[in-house]
């Protein structure tokens, strides 16, 4: 980011709680911009962005960023069981709460048909799994913490369109549930939202 260039100007809008909201647009057009300025990356150099008419500013950063689930295109699994890639080094999860993030990721099913269900080992990047089920199991280590906000910047991008349905499945799954902005390439992906 240069300060000499302006990136995004004049940019309002409202998401209300249990909202689905897409952001379509080319590259560089600021989509990821304006996630880096929601998970407080970068702050707003004119502006504010208000959660409930209070400034996120004002939030304590480790507090704003607990009540904010991310997913990307670019995933991170380790070398070991689905239930310690969902839970992701977080003790304070209960395998009841890990169960209900890997419905709402639409993954379940697919875990309890595995030999080992949950302590199914998937390989080093998950490479024992499709790309879908890998960003499934992503999704699920994030709803499994119960964010407020969930955040998915072109989380579908890089899937087959079978991979991208079954993702879209998800995505349908956590209207009313969970606020999401969804942030995409295709106009396909964000059909969807309310």
């Amino acid at each position: 980011y240069d300060n000499a260039k302006q990136i995004l100007d004049n940019i309002s809008f409202s998401i209300k709680k249990g909202e689905m909201v897409g952001l379509i647009g080319p590259s560089g057009a600021g989509k990821t911009t304006i996630v880096d300025i929601i998970l407080r990356l970068f702050n707003p150099t004119k502006g504010e962005i208000l959660l409930d008419g209070k400034d996120i500013i004002q939030i304590d950063i480790n507090q704003w960023r607990k009540k904010i689930g991310y997913v990307s295109q670019d995933i991170f699994l380790k070398n070991d069981t689905i239930a310690n890639n969902i839970k992701f080094y977080n003790d304070s999860i209960t395998d009841e709460e890990m169960k209900e993030a890997a419905k709402m990721a639409n993954i379940y099913d697919f875990i309890q048909n595995c030999s080992d269900k949950f302590e199914t080992v998937i390989g080093e990047r998950g490479l024992l799994l499709s790309a879908g089920q890998r960003q499934r199991i992503v999704i699920a280590r994030i709803l499994a913490r119960q964010p407020e906000i969930l955040i998915l910047d072109e989380a579908t991008s890089a899937l087959d369109n079978e991979s991208e349905v079954q993702i879209q499945g998800v995505i349908e799954n956590l209207k009313n549930k969970v606020t999401v902005l969804l942030i995409a390439h295709r106009l396909s992906t964000v059909m969807n939202c309310t």
